[in-house]
């Protein structure tokens, strides 16, 4: 692939607590690479709905050191800044075909690009040809079904499991489900929940329904970028870094494998800070603290309203490094809005009883 040359709860908050105490599947060690192929699969995702991504660069931080690499968007701008100088990539070829069986089959792709050298007069010198490839698996890795999790049905589509058990509507529809849902992972789930257990369990595995454009794109994605000069590159991510275009996520220490061999990326430059004002650079404020990928992560607004919150001074530190301790180890796209509606509540609850003891 492509890359750059590659609470525990507070004890004194939880009077509610969103998430009981079920050891969860260990985690293993992310790839840093991995990691960016699957942000760009996102990224792929949204752009097939109309959303385009501005994040040209990945960098993954563990520690001191950070891998750093273009993303797919980061390749488009790169081949943007090779036209400006006279020069076109273009995909000629692709070419793709799908091995293995039942849930794991996989599309093996392959694109051939070409760069070319063109004069203001239109004429072509045809520089330098790659091939470029992807593996792109036909189904999603089985996701993880909890209390938390979203309900599979249109019905209550939005809705999770915890939501429907507090209704009898929901609970009906959880024992329709229990006979009838055609996956047999959620009807033995729902039947344990049903019956008071609070248990994690795998859903079995989903076709994408964008298989063959993830492929593709990232194939394409990945012999362009082997005709991009290591100039360009540099160029690109470093203005991406100054200007803010920038995905960061830090992994908890140990998790990461290669990192150890990573060179440190330079920071990006800070503007002298006015009196009284502390330094904050762009990269820092788009910061993400993320153990899980993919579409059960917190989302970045998430994480930084999370933060704000839990950085209040009605929180004792003690307090505040369980809260953040939890949001690096077990915080879902779920179970942080369990969190941060708790926290608001404990920061409007604390503040009217520090203002009601200073009237008295």
């Amino acid at each position: 692939m492509h890359m750059s040359e590659r609470q525990e709860h507070m004890s004194e908050l939880p009077q509610h607590t969103p998430e009981s105490p079920v050891a969860a599947p260990a985690v293993a060690p992310w790839d840093p690479f991995q990691l960016m192929d699957r942000l760009d699969e996102e990224a792929l995702r949204r752009e097939l709905e109309g959303v385009a991504s501005t994040d040209l660069v990945y960098v993954v931080k563990e520690g001191g050191q950070e891998v750093v690499g273009l993303s797919k968007t980061g390749v488009d701008e790169c081949c943007m800044a090779l036209v400006s100088q006279g020069q076109v990539i273009r995909e000629e070829d692709l070419e793709y075909a799908v091995i293995g069986e039942d849930d794991d089959r996989e599309a093996l792709f392959k694109v051939k690009a070409a760069r070319y050298a063109v004069s203001p007069d239109g004429t072509e010198v045809r520089l330098d040809q790659v091939i470029g490839v992807k593996r792109q698996a036909l189904y999603y890795e089985p996701a993880q079904l909890d209390l938390d999790a979203r309900v599979a049905s249109r019905k209550y589509k939005g809705r999770t499991y915890r939501e429907l058990l507090e209704t009898a509507d929901g609970r009906d529809y959880l024992a329709w489900m229990a006979e009838n849902f055609s996956e047999p992972e959620i009807r033995e789930f729902v039947k344990r929940i049903l019956a008071g257990d609070e248990v994690v369990a795998q859903r079995g595995k989903q076709l994408n329904p964008h298989w063959y454009e993830a492929g593709a794109m990232k194939a394409a994605r990945n012999a362009r970028f082997r005709l991009i000069p290591g100039n360009v590159r540099a160029q690109v991510i470093a203005g991406a870094r100054q200007a803010g275009q920038t995905r960061v996520v830090e992994a908890r220490s140990g998790t990461l494998r290669g990192v150890s061999k990573a060179t440190p990326a330079p920071a990006p430059a800070v503007e002298a800070p006015r009196p009284q004002e502390p330094v904050r650079s762009e990269v820092a404020s788009r910061s993400e603290v993320v153990t899980r990928i993919g579409p059960y992560a917190p989302t970045e607004k998430q994480v930084a309203f999370f933060q704000r919150l839990a950085d209040s001074p009605v929180f004792t530190d003690d307090e505040r490094r369980r809260a953040l301790d939890w949001l690096a180890t077990k915080a879902t796209r779920q179970t942080i809005k369990d969190q941060i509606d708790w926290l608001k509540r404990q920061v409007e609850t604390r503040k009217s009883g520090r203002a009601g003891s200073s009237a008295a």
